[in-house]
């Protein structure tokens, strides 16, 4: 369970740097000598292969928006968008932004979950600050991470599942 925790830790940890790094627009430039009609066709061919992918992705593989595999029978938090995902060794991580505290989210996501007949882990951990937890169906596996930001007053949500 420490290896899980520290895994979840490590992958909000992660989410939140992507997160910020991605904050902004970069300006890129290249070397040599493009005239105007080069510039227009590469911007056309760059944008007419990211409209070709389903979901942009970043240079760390994080895709905008929900999966498509997202499980039914998981809760997405009230009050939230959704900045992205992941997918990894442990699981497909999804990142979420919501301007409700970490126990409502807590609350709410448990209270869900268990309609949907997961089982809660015993040593799961929440303060008003944030904290994690776990549930489990069959051989599914639902984890969160939440953790509150006082200046910008929004939650951190992270979801794994497997």
């Amino acid at each position: 369970m420490y290896k899980t925790i520290t895994n979840l830790f490590f992958i909000l940890v992660l989410s939140s740097i992507v997160f910020f790094s991605g904050c902004g627009k970069k300006d890129e430039t290249s070397s040599g000598e493009n005239t105007g009609d080069q510039k227009v066709e590469e911007q056309n061919t760059d944008q007419t292969t990211a409209q070709n992918e389903q979901k942009s992705t970043n240079e760390l593989g994080i895709k905008e928006g929900l999966p498509v595999d997202y499980p039914a029978d998981v809760p997405q938090p009230k009050n939230s968008k959704v900045l992205g995902s992941l997918n990894t060794s442990e699981g497909t991580v999804v990142t979420f932004e919501s301007t409700d505290k970490p126990k409502e989210i807590y609350s709410q996501y448990s209270e869900e979950l268990k309609k949907s007949g997961y089982k809660e882990s015993d040593d799961n951990q929440m303060s008003d600050e944030g904290g994690m937890a776990m549930w489990n169906k069959d051989k599914k596996e639902v984890n969160i991470m939440l953790a509150w930001d006082k200046d910008k007053s929004k939650s951190s949500v992270v979801v794994t599942y497997k």
